[in-house]
């Protein structure tokens, strides 16, 4: 059965294993319930292997999509020229990559480090992340790639931790080849209003994230993510609708750590990557 939008879900709802042959009953799974695309994290580039994740994407008629992030010392806020242009050639490496394997579009907090700052974030920082995130997105035009600047919290970011911020941002970017990545599980923590905060993004939305309180099966938290996806359908979004949860056992240990997962949520991904597609239908309206 077709999807009424194009679905896409983080691979890491099956496990770890992102290799060609690894990520192939993953897959073969997505395919299978309905998802177009399947989210792939560009966590440690010497892993990866584009070419041979091309094929088995196309094997089973799916889209790739990345995630990518920035790691300390490679800040593009910051006041070192030096550190800025680390987190450039880090973002343009991500870029090739993606373009390598057949993804159309990187997303995540491409903009800083993941992490609770000590401070708000001063003026010059904002000043430079946009900068940097230009010429990024300049360069990941002419490689086909669009970024996806995903807005988060505060207690993981002091630049996007809300819509309004994520679309000031864009507007200093100045760039067409940037969009917003929002998030259920962020926008629950952050926005008063977080249903209509869908409409203002609409116009500059790539991709909306569908994802529990817990960040774990559909069913299971406190938001009715039915609700969100009807509402999303309400205002005409058509764009790409994402699925993310977590569970301990199925990431990394650092990943784990890096994300404060430290319970598992769940043990079958496929049930749970199955439970997400019933919401996109029902919100979507088939």
């Amino acid at each position: 059965m077709t999807t009424p939008v194009p679905a896409a879900i983080h691979a890491a709802v099956w496990g770890a294993d992102w290799t060609p042959e690894g990520i192939r009953p993953t897959l073969a799974d997505a395919a299978g319930l309905g998802y177009s695309h399947v989210a792939v994290p560009l966590r440690n580039f010497s892993d990866i292997q584009p070419a041979g994740l091309a094929k088995a994407f196309e094997s089973h008629g799916l889209q790739p999509l990345n995630t990518c992030g920035l790691s300390p010392g490679k800040d593009i806020g910051s006041s070192d020229p030096d550190e800025r242009a680390r987190g450039m050639a880090h973002l343009k490496q991500a870029v090739g990559l993606a373009r390598d394997m057949g993804s159309r579009q990187i997303n995540g907090v491409l903009y800083g480090p993941l992490g609770k700052a000590a401070r708000p974030l001063s003026d010059d920082a904002w000043r430079h992340a946009a900068a940097c995130i230009r010429e990024v997105a300049e360069h990941a035009a002419g490689a086909g790639v669009r970024l996806a600047l995903e807005v988060v919290n505060r207690y993981e970011t002091p630049l996007l931790y809300n819509v309004t911020r994520g679309l000031r941002f864009l507007d200093d970017v100045g760039h067409d080849n940037v969009c917003l990545h929002i998030d259920t599980f962020h926008m629950s923590i952050e926005e008063a209003d977080p249903l209509g905060m869908i409409e203002l993004a609409l116009p500059r939305l790539g991709y909306l994230e569908l994802d529990q309180s817990h960040r774990g099966d559909a069913f299971e938290g406190s938001l009715d993510l039915v609700a969100w996806t009807r509402r999303a359908a309400e205002l005409g979004y058509r764009g790409l609708v994402g699925v993310e949860a977590f569970s301990r056992q199925k990431l990394a240990s650092d990943h784990a750590d890096g994300l404060a997962i430290w319970e598992e949520r769940f043990r079958d991904g496929r049930a749970v990557a199955e439970n997400f597609m019933k919401v996109i239908r029902s919100g979507f309206g088939q």
